[in-house]
């Protein structure tokens, strides 16, 4: 059994809680917050509750993972605590704000002996790893264009508006589009040039444009001041062949061939809480992580690749 201890008990508190629960191989030994909401959470879920990593620590010492889920600014200093007690550390994306942390985070950690697992979700979903998977075994021929889009409507309901100030959320290019990038970086490794504009109006609205020599990715993501649905999506144009996802269904043209639906059915479908739609995603996401977790891997998420990321986005 591994034992963990939830820190944050916001939205993706609850979605980390509700999908590791499911695990038989994990349990939420404790979770550590700051505000009554936090205490509230943790009672729904009758999770002893502490107000700080060392109370929490004292009291359960079988605890030998930390799952951070808490506002963006604060995981820097929390992951870096949490490595200091000798703990493997789960980290909601972004790991950090500025690329020099999440530097220090990982130098930390291998000096340590723990292992970091940056919670980038699209990684272990069934539509994206598809993507990631095409292209580099070639079988489509070359990539010509690409385009992904990520719309949302305002997050109203983040806590005490923090989401909404730039130097604790890094805004909509980190807490959002940052998914698509992770993603980008995956399939087509780092872009060798890459620009935005952000266009304000009905909430906020954001166009990427990376160059990657033989190709570009158009990429788009916003928070609307309007009901829009969560709507992720993507547009993969190969040689031989065309990828589309619609936010729920995965189509491949392939040239010669007739038109074809993936399969990208899940195990469980569970309840996010938050603006997502129930998804198998964030199951198979704690699933992977706490599977590399009991074998004491490191992250199929490269440090590598969450440094490059992080350089972009300073940058845009």
């Amino acid at each position: 059994m591994i034992y963990t201890l939830l820190i944050g008990l916001g939205g993706m508190g609850k979605v980390h809680f509700i999908n590791t629960r499911e695990l038989g191989m994990v349990k939420i030994a404790a979770a550590v917050g700051s505000s009554d909401a936090d205490k509230a959470a943790s009672d729904s879920f009758s999770i002893p509750y502490y107000g700080s990593v060392e109370e929490a620590l004292s009291a359960h010492p079988e605890i030998t993972v930390a799952d951070i889920t808490t506002p963006t600014f604060t995981h820097a200093d929390l992951a870096m605590k949490a490595i200091m007690h000798g703990l493997d550390v789960i980290v909601e994306k972004p790991v950090a704000l500025k690329k020099s942390d999440a530097e220090r985070i990982f130098s930390l950690a291998e000096e340590k002996g723990v292992r970091v697992y940056p919670a980038h979700v699209l990684r272990y979903t069934k539509e994206y790893s598809y993507l990631i998977d095409a292209v580099h075994s070639g079988r489509f021929g070359a990539v010509t264009d690409a385009a992904f889009s990520r719309m949302s409507a305002w997050p109203g309901w983040s806590k005490d508006s923090w989401l909404f100030e730039k130097g604790k959320s890094g805004l909509v290019p980190f807490d959002l589009h940052i998914h698509d990038l992770d993603v980008m970086i995956a399939a087509f490794g780092k872009p060798l040039s890459a620009e935005s504009h952000e266009i304000s109006g009905s909430g906020i609205y954001w166009k990427f444009r990376y160059g990657y020599g033989a190709f570009n990715v158009e990429s788009e993501a916003s928070w609307l001041r309007s009901p829009i649905p969560f709507s992720p999506s993507f547009r993969i144009l190969f040689e031989h062949a065309v990828l589309s996802y619609d936010g729920s269904r995965l189509f491949l043209y392939e040239e010669g061939k007739e038109a074809s639906e993936i399969d990208i059915s899940y195990e469980k479908t569970i309840a996010t809480g938050i603006n997502v739609p129930p998804t198998g995603w964030y199951y198979e996401e704690m699933k992977k992580i706490y599977s590399l977790i009991g074998q004491k891997e490191k992250s199929g998420i490269s440090y590598s690749d969450v440094l490059k990321e992080l350089e972009i986005l300073e940058k845009l």
